[in-house]
């Protein structure tokens, strides 16, 4: 069928009543694929919409409306298998009338393979992002990777979407509307502080985030608010040794729903790149981001919200696309040469 009249369009809308979008993997690309779930709802309202995801990122699709079922893939790709068997169980058909592999690896092929009549696979961009770390060979224009998700739905009739991630709470599925960080938050005059993340060199410096703490307190007048989950805590006990009395801990945060009520009570966020930065971005807070090993010419910078980027002007950045152990060059220069000052600026600038 030509898709291209409104009788066709409506046809073809008619003839996928089921989609499964796969995004295993990690918690900020899981969170970025909520704008295409949004999307493909909107393209196709008389669909049901699956999504396959980590067991341990269920809780991004646990209130969205979008969504009819999320799997939850357990991590031991020996069970793999079984998740599958159930996908195809819950189907009229066993098959599914379009999978959106949004992850394109040998584990989401696997899960995806005689499930479906059409596939739609996103692109990984591997050229570019070795071009990247390898030669230091930057895009003329880069490439986001919700729209790198979005280019697989090419030839779909889609409806306009032009907002941001969202990561809903049960009070916004009640009311049917998605709201973000509430705006009495910016009458509590706090300012979340992400200071882990899961690679060493995405990690600003401890005394750093410090020294930043200290300047929210006595040249903004705002409260610094430390968030994170618990891997995050030794990072926080070292901000908290060079940290003002007045900063508030609030990490240790074991799911989602806690982390997004303490970003609910402020007004902006300073962060790594990590996927702190998407779960506020998602709660539409205005965000500082500090790159040290990656750049945001990958194409993982916040999406949908006023943002502002810190970094060094380092030749050997980026040493890797998602981060690593420790500095390969043993300088570290590329976070030691991001100041207190800049990112300060940047959050004024906000």
């Amino acid at each position: 069928m030509v898709v291209g009249s409104v009788t066709n369009i409506r046809k073809f809308r008619a003839l996928i009543r089921s989609i499964l979008v796969i995004r295993l993997s990690s918690l900020g690309d899981v969170i970025l694929a909520t704008p295409i779930v949004r999307q493909l709802a909107h393209s196709f309202p008389d669909a049901r919409i699956d999504v396959a995801t980590a067991d341990r990122f269920a809780d991004v699709w646990a209130h969205n409306p979008y969504v009819t079922r999320c799997w939850a893939v357990e991590d031991d790709p020996a069970r793999t298998d079984s998740a599958k068997l159930k996908l195809a169980e819950s189907l009229p058909r066993g098959r599914y009338d379009v999978v959106v592999d949004l992850q394109h690896s040998l584990r989401s092929s696997f899960l995806r393979k005689g499930l479906c009549d059409t596939l739609r696979v996103a692109p990984k961009y591997r050229r570019e992002k070795l071009a990247m770390v390898w030669l230091k060979r930057f895009p003329r224009h880069v490439v986001h990777v919700v729209d790198r998700y979005r280019s697989c739905l090419e030839g779909l009739p889609l409806a306009l979407d032009v907002a941001g991630p969202e990561v809903w709470t049960p009070a916004e599925r009640a009311a049917g509307a998605y709201e973000g960080a509430p705006p009495m938050a910016a009458s509590l005059n706090r300012i979340a502080v992400a200071a882990g993340a899961h690679h060493a060199t995405k990690r600003w410096l401890p005394e750093r985030f410090g020294e930043l703490c200290h300047r929210i307190v006595d040249e903004l007048g705002a409260t610094p608010v430390l968030v994170g989950g618990p891997a995050d805590s030794a990072t926080v006990d070292a901000v908290m040794m060079y940290a003002p009395p007045a900063t508030i801990r609030a990490d240790g945060a074991t799911t989602l729903a806690d982390t997004i009520a303490i970003l609910d009570t402020c007004s902006a966020i300073v962060t790594n790149d990590t996927g702190v930065m998407h779960l506020a971005s998602a709660r539409r807070l205005p965000v500082v981001a500090i790159y040290g090993g990656t750049v945001p010419q990958l194409g993982f910078t916040p999406y949908g919200v006023r943002y502002r980027i810190a970094e060094a002007d380092v030749a050997c950045r980026p040493c890797s696309h998602i981060g690593k152990r420790s500095c390969p060059k043993k300088h570290f220069r590329c976070m030691t040469d991001v100041h207190a000052t800049q990112v300060l600026s940047q959050l004024i600038d906000l």
